[in-house]
């Protein structure tokens, strides 16, 4: 974790260099650039059609976690936001800490290209109880996901409850980057960084803004295509294991569903602080959707999130969101009440058509 921090802490004295400084352009005056780092003045004149329109109010907020944002970054304008989850069960002498680094480019066109880079330290502790004799940890790269979003429509008036809302959809590919095969018994699961699932997905999205207020929805569907799985493999739920004296599995998970809403209060626009309550929750079945009955375990859950934010520094070409909050059990079924305290920064680069909605 200190490692991490510094790593961090690095990262962000970097990003907080004038843009002009980082950017990037062949000088031809041609109006060629490159993203994430771009030429302003580029930009602006060759995309001045691609311009979006401008929300008469709707601050730069750090947003919800786990819920999506149905506009796009305005081409030439990009951000890269590190997440952290930890997921702590009571009861469990363990915990896994998941931090995925979210890259965001606007490309013109209601297109927005996302790629999560996740970064996961587990821990297990000696639990005699529980036949741990040792403690184990270990920290890698989980699976890597990627999301183009589309943005359908605008939202069509910031004071009107019933106006036309900003609607998108996203299609979201999963690659299976951690590990998830060959684990250490002597690790109890830690060493398992993935689930070996390609997966892919259909997300709908939706924003109003209803002055001071922000409403976000989402729901989506998951197909995780099967895998080959091995001894110690620790299934979606977090709870089923393969026994470690078994052979391989070809395993079939079952249709994933995934939904999640929240409620937005901006109390003061400039700063962009507020406080939001999120609802979060996904449903595995026992069917495939292509691929027939599951042999994974079914299971579900719904969390309650209360979350702040804040925005500093907020100057027009750079700003930074902050988030903190933490996800509550609600109800889950064949799945561990799990308490997850939660931070986020949003490091936000505005080009020449800014930010949406600052």
């Amino acid at each position: 974790m200190r490692s991490f921090s510094l790593y961090f802490g690095a990262l962000f004295l970097f990003f907080l260099q004038p843009v002009e400084a980082r950017a990037l352009s062949s000088g031809s005056g041609a109006g060629d650039f490159l993203l994430p780092f771009s030429d302003d003045a580029a930009v602006a004149k060759d995309f001045q059609a691609l311009a979006p329109p401008f929300l008469p109010w709707g601050p730069n907020t750090s947003g919800p976690f786990f819920t999506g944002t149905a506009e796009v970054e305005p081409v030439g304008s990009w951000y890269i936001e590190p997440f952290a989850y930890d997921y702590m069960t009571p009861g469990i002498s363990a915990s896994s800490l998941s931090m995925p680094m979210r890259l965001g480019v606007g490309l013109g066109h209601n297109l927005e290209f996302d790629t999560f880079l996740p970064l996961i330290q587990n821990w297990q502790g000696a639990a005699p109880s529980q036949g741990i004799d040792r403690s184990a940890s270990h920290f890698g790269v989980g699976n890597t996901h990627f999301e183009v979003k589309w943005q359908l429509t605008s939202d069509g008036n910031v004071y009107l409850p019933f106006a036309m809302p900003a609607m998108a959809l996203t299609f979201d590919f999963w690659i299976p980057s951690g590990q998830y095969q060959n684990l250490n018994p002597q690790d109890y699961g830690a060493d398992q960084l993935g689930n070996g699932t390609y997966n892919e997905g259909v997300m709908f999205l939706l924003r109003k803004h209803v002055k001071p207020f922000m409403v976000y929805i989402q729901l989506g569907d998951i197909v995780e295509n099967p895998a080959a799985v091995g001894p110690g493999y620790t299934f979606n739920n977090g709870t089923d294991q393969i026994p470690w004296n078994s052979g391989s599995v070809h395993m079939v998970d079952g249709n994933l569903t995934y939904y999640a809403g929240a409620l937005e209060y901006v109390a003061n626009t400039e700063w962009g602080a507020g406080g939001l309550l999120e609802l979060y929750g996904e449903t595995q079945s026992g069917t495939s959707l292509f691929f027939g009955p599951a042999n994974a375990p079914a299971w579900s859950f719904l969390w309650i999130a209360p979350e702040v934010e804040i925005t500093w520094p907020h100057a027009q070409k750079f700003s930074a969101t902050w988030g903190a909050g933490v996800a509550l059990p609600v109800t889950e079924s064949n799945y561990p009440k799990t308490y997850t305290p939660m931070g986020t920064v949003t490091l936000y680069f505005n080009g020449p058509f800014g930010y949406r909605g600052m």
